[in-house]
């Protein structure tokens, strides 16, 4: 597994987006390390090379360690703490400039799922996107056509894909822990999943990680259509419907 190193000038911030990384990733194996502050019991604001360091030799092994920092000098003392590692270790580790918080929460979800360190970074790096689009919005958003409603259930069905229109019931819709929810669940099958969101008019989305999931904007009320191919397209259909069905725990 790929592991994470926040690196902050406060410790709080740095101990407050590591607890809300772990409520959001299901794996133990991933572990979330803090380096951050100075002085006493960390409570002074600035960042310690050597703390880094300490971090990363026993973080940076085996699949690699995804740092992220905040600004100013924790870049440089990551930097610094890098340039103190053996020459094989420190090829394990890449700084990444997403940030801090929706950056950390995506490389966690991600990292959870087995993936490479290069696909762990770039999850982060597009950890904004989502909120970006909800607020700037879009100049053109294609109409997707119309789909009489439904109770949730397989609509379609070829030799090479299977269609499901769910709607989402649950007071979060696919934010945080149920988008993180739904790509674990997605990641655990043989298949590839695209999602329309029927309410929002948007288009076809593939699904990669926990940003591509908020990316479609599925909030309560809204009707997304899934479209899975793969030979476990029915399997990972049918888990997606109970986690719907179940509002997601919620």
């Amino acid at each position: 597994m790929v592991n994470i190193v926040l690196v902050s000038h406060s410790h709080q911030l740095a101990q407050g987006a590591a607890d809300l990384m772990r409520q959001m990733v299901s794996s133990e194996e991933v572990k979330i390390r803090v380096a951050a502050g100075i002085g006493d019991d960390n409570a002074e604001i600035g960042t310690n090379a050597v703390e880094i360091l300490e971090a990363l030799s026993e973080l940076a092994q085996e699949d690699g360690c995804l740092v992220l920092m905040d600004l100013g000098s924790a870049l440089l003392s990551t930097e610094m703490a890098i340039q103190m590692l053996d020459e094989e270790t420190a090829g394990k580790v890449l700084m990444c400039p997403a940030p801090f918080v929706e950056g950390a929460i995506a490389a966690g979800v991600q990292a959870s799922l087995g993936s490479s360190l290069q696909e762990v970074y770039d999850e982060a790096m597009n950890a904004l996107s989502a909120k970006q689009k909800q607020i700037l919005g879009e100049v053109e958003i294609p109409t997707s056509p119309e789909i009489p409603q439904q109770e949730p259930k397989v609509t379609a069905e070829s030799d090479n894909e299977s269609v499901l229109k769910v709607k989402v019931t649950n007071a979060s819709g696919l934010h945080a822990r149920p988008a993180s929810l739904f790509i674990q669940t997605v990641k655990k099958h043989d298949a590839k999943l695209h999602v329309i969101n029927l309410s929002e008019g948007n288009e076809e989305i593939p699904i990669k990680g926990m940003i591509s999931v908020m990316l479609i904007q599925a909030k309560k009320g809204d009707e997304l259509i899934l479209k899975a191919s793969g030979p476990a397209r029915q399997a990972l259909l049918k888990e997606l419907e109970q986690l719907f069905l179940n509002n997601f725990g919620e």
